[in-house]
């Protein structure tokens, strides 16, 4: 993994004693994402039911995965989780291994509804994208830090290593401005899908591997 260094952050992989902080973190920048919505519909509950969920899903990428954080002052105000060819959907041993079984315990109506939006995204997935492909499964900035070059910085690092492997990378994405964003760093739609029993749209693109300079 790539390491690069601003005046005001440094980007370098996570931690295992900073996943706390980096789940809280990405439980505010996805607060008003479709995706949490349909996982908490309660503003209230939220940010405690995303934090519960989205802990083990970054505790399974760490192992095997390019899991990249922005951070200032000790604080972790960005990550990426980049999950390499082979994988790009987790098993459940590997999900229970991180962790899950305590967060549906925690959250159980959230993480109920966190289970059907995701074996719809499942199926979106393999519809749309097949063979050897990197999955860009997190990727969040705190909201006091967007706009600040944190997040161009951080999706970088996993673009350098799926282009030097000459692979591809999948994503989801539930609004049209990230899908503006995404295909301004190369990436295209490949399947679009409506949420069962939610109304909120769907995109899943891919990024076919870019040449370097």
């Amino acid at each position: 993994m790539s390491v690069a260094t601003e005046p005001s952050f440094e980007i370098r992989p996570l931690e295992p004693a900073e996943v706390d902080d980096a789940v809280e973190m990405l439980s505010r920048a996805f607060h008003e994402d479709p995706g949490a919505v349909i996982v908490e519909p309660d503003p209230s509950r939220r940010p405690t039911a995303t934090a519960a969920l989205f802990a083990p899903v970054v505790r399974w990428a760490m192992p095997f995965g390019h899991v990249a954080a922005a951070v200032t002052d000790g604080r972790v105000i960005g990550v990426a989780t980049f999950v390499p060819p082979g994988h790009d959907s987790p098993t459940e041993e590997e999900m229970e291994a991180a962790g899950l079984g305590a967060a549906v315990a925690a959250v159980p109506d959230a993480a109920g509804r966190m289970a059907t939006m995701i074996e719809f995204l499942e199926a979106q997935h393999a519809r749309a994208i097949s063979g050897p492909h990197w999955r860009l499964e997190f990727y969040g900035v705190d909201p006091a830090h967007q706009g600040t070059g944190v997040g161009s910085r951080l999706i970088a690092t996993g673009h350098e290593e799926a282009d030097a492997a000459g692979e591809r990378v999948w994503l989801e994405t539930f609004t049209i401005e990230n899908v503006r964003f995404y295909e301004r760093r190369g990436y295209r739609v490949a399947i679009e899908g409506t949420v069962p029993g939610s109304g909120f749209a769907l995109w899943g693109l891919v990024r076919d591997p870019q040449p370097g300079p």
